[in-house]
């Protein structure tokens, strides 16, 4: 059952909205509101002291001053609410409008993180009937403020800001996101959308996960060189272009520098992660003499690895606009202890020598057992699992920590890693272990909690701990890049992402999620989130289209997102296509969907198959009731096909007569934990109203999957 399902079951129709994060008003007796609609007021000043400063102290080298962050502002209020709004940078303050400035040097240093660093990420709102003012510690600062703003006037429907004063300041330093775009391709533009998303929930980094491999694990070592792995960043000097295998598949410089200004322009920093000496298949193929026996790991005793190594951050550390870069660094050979520390304090030394900016280092936590060696405490480890490594440990031992445990931080795209244990991984983020850590009713999750197994404070960081730099939740394309499409790693976090986002934020002090209301303002305000369009939501939103003139036309709709309706009557064969996905049905009656450059048949399942609470969307291979055989589908008749995230998209057919049959679903076959199970699971595509060719005769697009009107 989705998360939202069991909250709305817990709901109390009375119950206010909230923003995510929540924060705590002090509102005016008068009950007067700041109304965006008023004309009077749709300006936002800039005050001239405030409109040229940018942070010193955040992660970004390119952090964006408070004018521009005005503008992004301006254009996100026009996106929400279809209101203009002119930025002006002024001298005094204006009377009326929206005000943005700095909080006096006295306030600033009252703005601090839980562990009693400065920082610039706090704000002051003070709202009247004519003036909205929002005072930053630092530019980031009066950016956060302004996502509260948006959110209170969206909660409450009319454009409204009731009138009062809060202060809000977050938690953590280190407030992100993590996805694997070396085991599936990523458009920027994809990347860019959810930047934009993210931020709006106050995340404040981005961990790209540039390389990485298809698990060899899953008895695929014997055709190492056959299995998909890809780096995503495309190497100005030839002669390392040998590491790229799908140069369709990768980031230019100039599109991977648009992508980290876009996101410091929303308050993100991009972390790029390149992954070595494990996962490191993309190096291997390039050199295999530099592969141990299991061939995605580097050898590194070999005399040409670490310069190999060394060569590529050479080549990609001048286009990261961040102080901090990751190493990647896990699940290698513990065995191979000494070597590896070697390695990761050579190359933590070596990238903090040749960059301009002294970038420091993070690495996954991992089991590195020696006995006389240890890691440079330099390094910032990234927990992520119990028997990788400890955090309680880590910080005694005098290392930052970023908490991103797999029990209550992961995803894993159409797989929950069964029958490996103790964390299967969700193909949607768990929000229910964020809402009750260790299982453990109303605990909800905060960056300083870490062991839901031992769950006293004995094995948690303290809140105040210097040394836990905050968290990052992760998601991983474990099945490859056909087990998803793009899209879908987005819907794997949106439910998701604001509750967490909102428990980064406020830690142990700040205001806990109110539950009666959480499932209805996540749906709001991720439906609203300005600045994206994720949700693919058309215009109209409830489509009928009839063929007029020929077999090639522009609907001009572009793709329709998930939880819809898609009645399609034909004639003969055709192609549906957009900017997503295409369907198309053969001479052959073979119903295909087509996305990232994968086909989609539509195959034989029973219609109650997949819908297992426990392993939702999943189909065990093992299963007599569905043969997975492809589907004939007629050359002419009409079409339904019905997509959410869990069923996947499911097609019906009918033959003109009323009578309707079911057909079955797209999906993909994926592994589980170690190769020891298959299963076949759902694929929820995107309905493509872009254009249409062939035999179309009638298209009609609506939201919701319970039925529709001929």
């Amino acid at each position: 059952m989705k998360f939202s399902t069991v909250l709305l079951l817990l709901e109390s129709t009375s119950a206010a909205l909230q923003t995510l994060p929540p924060v705590t008003w002090k509102y005016s007796p008068t009950r007067k509101y700041f109304d965006l609609a008023t004309p009077r007021v749709r300006k936002i000043y800039v005050d001239a002291f405030a409109a040229g400063y940018k942070d010193a102290d955040g992660l970004t080298l390119i952090p964006p001053t408070t004018l521009e962050f005005a503008t992004t502002f301006s254009a996100d209020l026009e996106a929400a609410f279809n209101i203009s709004f002119e930025v002006e940078v002024v001298r005094a303050m204006p009377e009326g409008g929206i005000f943005l400035t700095l909080l006096d040097g006295y306030a600033r240093p009252s703005f601090r993180y839980q562990s009693g660093l400065l920082s610039s990420e706090g704000y002051e709102l003070e709202v009247g009937p004519e003036l909205l003012v929002i005072r930053g510690a630092g530019a980031r600062g009066i950016w956060w403020g302004t996502r509260t703003v948006i959110q209170e006037a969206l909660l409450s429907k009319e454009r409204k800001v009731r009138a009062g004063m809060l202060r809000d300041v977050p938690a953590v330093v280190t407030r992100g996101f993590m996805l694997d775009a070396g085991r599936k391709w990523y458009s920027a533009s994809f990347l860019k959308d959810l930047c934009t998303y993210a931020s709006f929930f106050k995340l404040n980094e981005f961990q790209y996960h540039i390389s990485d491999n298809y698990p060899l694990n899953r008895g695929h070592n014997e055709t190492w060189n056959k299995i998909y792995s890809q780096f995503s960043l495309y190497p100005q000097n030839a002669a390392l272009q040998g590491i790229i295998t799908r140069k369709n598949e990768t980031l230019s410089r100039e599109e991977f520098e648009d992508f980290q200004t876009h996101c410091a322009r929303r308050g993100i920093t991009v972390i790029p992660e390149i992954e070595a000496p494990g996962h490191a298949l993309s190096i291997t193929k390039w050199k295999p003499q530099l592969a141990l026996e299991k061939k995605d790991l580097l050898n590194l005793t070999h005399p040409e690895t670490i310069p190999t190594v060394k060569a590529i951050w050479s080549e990609f550390l001048p286009w990261f606009q961040t102080r901090e870069v990751h190493l990647g660094a896990d699940e290698y050979d513990s065995t191979m202890a000494d070597v590896y520390i070697d390695f990761v304090n050579t190359m933590d030394a070596f990238i903090r020598a040749i960059s301009e900016q002294m970038k420091a280092v993070r690495i996954w936590g991992t089991n590195e057992p020696s006995t006389t060696k240890a890691i440079s405490r330099s390094v910032k480890i990234q927990h992520w699992q119990y028997g990788e490594s400890d955090p309680v440990a880590l910080a005694k031992g005098g290392y930052d920590v970023i908490n991103s445990e797999d029990w209550w931080g992961y995803i894993s795209i159409k797989n929950d890693h069964t029958p490996i244990f103790p964390a299967p991984y969700p193909q949607h983020f768990n929000v229910t272990r964020t809402l009750n850590f260790a299982d453990q009713p109303g605990w909800q999750w905060a960056p300083s909690l870490f062991n839901p197994f031992n769950f006293t404070a004995q094995f948690q960081l303290p809140e105040t701990s210097g040394r836990n730099k905050g968290a990052v939740i992760a998601s991983w394309n474990d099945n490859g890049p056909d087990a998803s499409t793009q899209l879908e790693a987005y819907y794997a976090w949106r439910e998701g992402m604001p509750v967490v986002a909102a428990r980064m934020w406020t830690g142990t002090r700040g205001a806990a999620l109110n539950i009666s209301s959480l499932s209805r303002s996540v749906e709001l305000l991720a439906a609203a989130a300005p600045g994206q369009n994720l949700d693919r939501r058309t215009v109209p939103t409830e489509i009928d289209w009839i063929r007029t003139r020929d077999d090639n036309q522009t609907l001009g709709y572009g793709s329709k997102g998930m939880n819809h309706t898609l009645i399609i009557t034909y004639d003969s064969p055709f192609t549906l296509t957009s900017n997503d996905t295409t369907l198309l049905l053969t001479t052959g009656g073979r119903l295909h969907y087509l996305a990232d450059g994968f086909h989609y048949p539509l195959r034989s399942i029973d219609p109650a198959a997949g819908y297992d609470p426990g392993h939702p969307g999943r189909i065990w291979s093992n299963d007599t009731s569905s043969t997975h055989q492809e589907v004939s589908v007629p050359l002419s008749g009409e079409l339904i096909i019905k997509t959410d995230p869990i069923g996947g998209s499911r097609a019906w057919m009918s033959d003109g007569s009323g009578q309707e049959r079911f057909g079955g679903r797209f999906e993909v076959l994926v592994f589980g934990g170690r190769n020891t199970v298959t299963s076949w699971s759902q694929m929820a595509f995107v309905a493509p109203l872009d254009r249409a060719a062939g035999g179309v005769a009638r298209i009609r697009a609506v939201d919701g999957l319970d039925g529709y009107s001929r």
